[in-house]
């Protein structure tokens, strides 16, 4: 999609702001959701959704991510490293996944030390009376 056709079907100026692009995609969103059409126009109220959804796409990160396979798309992977191109901006994919590793690794010490404080429990109220058992 063209930029001056993308601002012309927000309905927009092309020296626009970004937030005036964010508002008048999501008015535009709203008022063309094939959700709020009955059922005998759904079909044309999708397209316009995903023709709108496009032109906002367009603005929001450039015509480079509207591209297919010919272009640059809007997640390309350079040279086989761990970074992305996200949106025109570079993502280090270990630092994005950390917060997933650090929670997952909470979760199992949180567990473990539950599960410790449990058996010191139940071995200091009812002691082993033999003597080859822990």
């Amino acid at each position: 999609m063209q930029m001056k056709e993308a601002w012309a079907v927000l309905g927009l100026p092309s020296n626009a702001t970004p937030l005036q692009v964010k508002i008048a995609y999501k008015r535009k969103a709203l008022e063309n959701h094939p959700d709020r059409f009955p059922a005998h126009g759904k079909v044309e109220a999708e397209a316009r959704f995903k023709h709108i959804s496009e032109a906002y796409t367009c603005l929001k990160n450039g015509p480079q991510a509207t591209y297919g396979y010919g272009g640059r798309s809007q997640y390309s992977n350079y040279s086989g490293s761990s970074s992305w191109v996200k949106g025109g901006r570079r993502v280090n994919v270990f630092v994005a996944s950390a917060p997933f590793a650090l929670l997952i690794a909470g979760t199992i010490a949180l567990g473990l030390s539950r599960a410790s404080r449990a058996y010191r429990k139940q071995q200091k109220e009812s002691p082993a009376r033999n003597p080859f058992l822990p």
